[in-house]
């Protein structure tokens, strides 16, 4: 008697955890859009992609949790030592290369330089006496001091009539931004992250985690967090 074939495991579906999500993007776009902040159409485009990697991600990592064994773990807990360790480094690099603040770029051999010594850059295109770029200066300071992974430049447009040529800067403030030495988005203007003005740091952080120019959301999640539990509140 032949033994029954025992049927293929099919992955764990885990529409909880796909709907506590789905629920969070819907959330983060009603949170950035009150008020009329925000292009809507880009935020859109921005979220989608955000949660979009996440989730790819996550759903990688659960199903090859299924099958570790006391060996993968061993493998794994070597691979995250590696993984400190050349983060270290990492960040030793970016600190030589002045990654933490916001620098002021007063040439284009500066401009370039930087751009081929670090992978992501975002350089801000301001004119002096624009309160509108002075306003973009104090946001992005803060995040050049939270996201080391990328540099963070400012560059007086009237100073630097080749960079506002060669990138097609048209309009004050603009945010010029750099992966790879290649520009990577270009936002003119306040339009694509608050046409008011009056926003967070945070509002800021979303949309270039969005394009890709940082990896986390500190502020964004301090915002979600400080949301819930004021909810959790209204709900006692």
């Amino acid at each position: 008697r032949r033994p029954a074939r025992r049927p293929a495991r099919r992955p764990v579906r885990r529409p909880a955890q796909r709907q506590a999500r789905h629920h969070r993007h819907r959330r983060l776009c009603a949170l950035f859009t009150r008020s009329g902040k925000m292009n809507p159409e880009l935020l859109q485009q921005v979220a989608a992609v955000a949660m979009m990697a996440v989730e790819k991600q996550l759903d990688s990592e659960l199903d090859k949790m299924e099958n570790l064994n006391e060996d993968d773990f061993a493998r794994i807990r070597r691979g995250r030592i590696e993984q400190m360790k050349e983060a270290a480094l990492e960040k030793e690099q970016w600190r030589r290369n002045d990654h933490g603040t916001l620098t002021m770029v007063s040439d284009q051999k500066d401009f370039f330089d930087s751009c081929k010594k670090s992978k992501r850059l975002v350089c801000l295109f301001y004119r002096d006496a624009n309160k509108w770029c002075d306003v973009l200066a104090t946001h992005c300071q803060v995040l050049a001091e939270k996201h080391m992974e990328c540099k963070f430049l400012k560059v007086n447009a009237e100073k630097s009539p080749f960079l506002v040529e060669r990138l097609n800067v048209y309009m004050m403030p603009t945010l010029v931004c750099v992966k790879e030495g290649n520009v990577h988005v270009q936002l003119n203007g306040l339009d694509d992250i608050d046409p008011t003005g009056k926003f967070e740091t945070a509002s800021l952080e979303f949309v270039l985690h969005g394009c890709g120019m940082l990896d986390e959301t500190p502020l964004v999640d301090k915002i979600m967090d400080r949301q819930d539990a004021d909810d959790d509140d209204l709900d006692d």
